[in-house]
């Protein structure tokens, strides 16, 4: 059976295979993929379940699809939830399938960190995207499914001259229900499971799911396997343990999950001061305008559209998509009066203004095995945001709304931009309604050890055996949403390691 549930792995269990990869998200998938065409024996660890058990409900969702229950906070200037995913699928089971690939500077950027090494830049990764986005299903959201509020988006855009439009996504059969962040209802999105996933499997790679590794094991300098615990899918208690040795063993488990692994089973420290450093989050705002007639900013494809701002690269705003309950919530804890938002609510339109943030936080473990997360903001991300605000509000006017505001304490509605702005300005973070689903960068790639974790064919410096295969080895925000990028950089980057042998 290639793919197994906590169901198929009680008692004590043992495999033995060429790889073992810890984590089924786009990194695991990518890699995983590469290994098993390439006659590799391939076996998949996953912390979530095996099939994916959606609701319409994002309580649901947490419990099932997000790690450690959607409850992962990083400490801040204020408050910083940050979400990824779990599951057979990883993050890619509730992301937004926003598909774009990394600016040319950003990739082109990291060669000076691996000594001239040019092997990820643009232009050689162009290739991959365009492999990997054939096999998800990449294509431009459909004006058909897109909704109000991503056209509305796109109409402001077109209006001021900026780049931008409809957004790319995979979702080759999205139906414009709205849901794709407490999973996809009627299969449209091209998320691991329904690609990467059973390519893999369809070579012999087995995916043991509802099993959290705990320890990877090491003898004479090198790691030869992992071992974790299996869990009942719905109750959480053990009702197995899993032993996989392996040749080679990838860490895929994100850019939380992977060094928060580290840390845990205590060795972070052998692979040098970074482990569980420099994380990036793409943090961000939100602005909602009020239009004259509905708008219903939960119908249509999730984040379907988005605009550049000429001059200003590192800024991305796209679509705010959330359900009815969740931007009250929002509105509430900006100081909006609750009757108030309710009457606005289906006037509404909407777009989250994101950042390549320059700010740095950490990734650790706490005693009871979850993740202990900070991050400090830097003074010119702060602006930057609110720059991005005020040019997101020119838009979301040009397209049609009446009035706009800020997910930002004290900041209120306005009809006049000029206005919005002033209100702004005096803004600290500590008034911003936060946060970051895109985290990356905590086990950077480097050539020099003293710079980084892990060298340019996935190699951690500090131990033979072991690699790294996920958005932790980015060497700097990415500044674009990151699953294309991280299913691309780990194709590339498996190929790498086959080839070496």
């Amino acid at each position: 059976m290639s793919l197994r549930s906590w169901a198929d792995a009680q008692g004590d269990i043992t495999l033995t295979c060429d790889v073992v990869v810890v984590g089924t998200g786009p990194g695991g998938a990518a890699a995983a993929r590469v290994f098993a065409e390439g006659g590799a024996s391939v076996v998949l660890v996953e912390e979530g379940p095996a099939l994916p058990v959606f609701r319409p409900n994002m309580t649901h969702t947490m419990r099932y699809h997000m790690q450690e229950d959607g409850m992962m906070v990083a400490r801040s200037a204020s408050m910083m939830p940050i979400a990824a995913g779990r599951g057979v699928g990883g993050g890619s089971l509730i992301n937004s399938a926003i598909t774009f690939r990394a600016p040319p500077i950003v990739l082109d950027g990291w060669k000076d960190r691996l000594a001239g090494d040019d092997g990820f830049s643009r232009a050689n990764l162009d290739p991959v995207y365009d492999e990997v986005a054939a096999i998800i299903g990449v294509g431009v959201t459909s004006a058909v499914i897109s909704g109000e509020n991503n056209r509305l988006i796109a109409r402001g855009a077109a209006a001021l001259g900026y780049p931008g439009g409809l957004a790319p996504r995979n979702t080759p059969h999205c139906s414009g229900c709205g849901l794709c962040n407490t999973g996809c209802p009627v299969g449209g999105k091209g998320s691991m499971d329904k690609n990467l996933l059973p390519m893999a499997m369809a070579k012999g790679a087995i995916i043991q799911a509802d099993t959290k590794v705990r320890e990877i094991l090491v003898d004479k300098g090198r790691a030869i396997g992992i071992r974790g615990v299996v869990h009942h899918q719905d109750t959480r208690e053990e009702v197995g343990r899993l032993t996989v040795m392996a040749g080679r063993v990838v860490l895929s488990a994100g850019a939380v999950g992977t060094p928060r692994l580290l840390h845990g089973c205590g060795l972070a420290a052998r692979l040098g001061e970074h482990v569980g450093k420099h994380l990036h989050v793409h943090p961000g705002n939100a602005v909602l305008g009020r239009c004259d007639t509905p708008v219903n900013l939960w119908r249509g494809a999730t984040q379907g559209a988005y605009f550049e701002i000429p001059g200003h690269p590192g800024i991305l705003p796209h679509t705010f998509s959330a359900p009815p309950g969740a931007t009250l919530v929002l509105l509430g804890k900006v100081g909006q009066d609750a009757k108030k938002a309710h009457e606005l609510l289906p006037y509404l339109c909407g777009s989250v203004v994101m950042v390549s943030d320059h700010g740095d936080g950490t990734v650790n473990v706490r005693s009871d095995g979850r993740a202990d997360l900070a991050y400090t903001f830097a003074d010119d991300d702060v602006e930057r945001i609110k720059f991005g605000m005020v040019e997101t509000a020119k838009v979301l006017m040009a397209g049609g709304a009446k009035e706009v505001m800020g997910l930002v304490f004290g900041v209120g509605w306005h009809s006049d931009v000029d206005e919005f702005a002033a209100a702004l300005k005096d803004r600290r973070i500590e008034d911003f309604g936060l946060y970051a689903s895109h985290p990356m960068g905590t086990c950077r790639m480097a050539s020099d050890p003293a710079e980084g974790v892990v060298r340019g064919d996935g190699r951690t410096h500090g131990l033979e055996g072991l690699y790294v295969a996920d958005a932790s080895i980015f060497p700097t925000s990415l500044g674009v949403n990151p699953s294309l990028t991280t299913m691309a950089l780990c194709t590339a980057l498996a190929r790498r390691m086959m080839a070496a042998g």
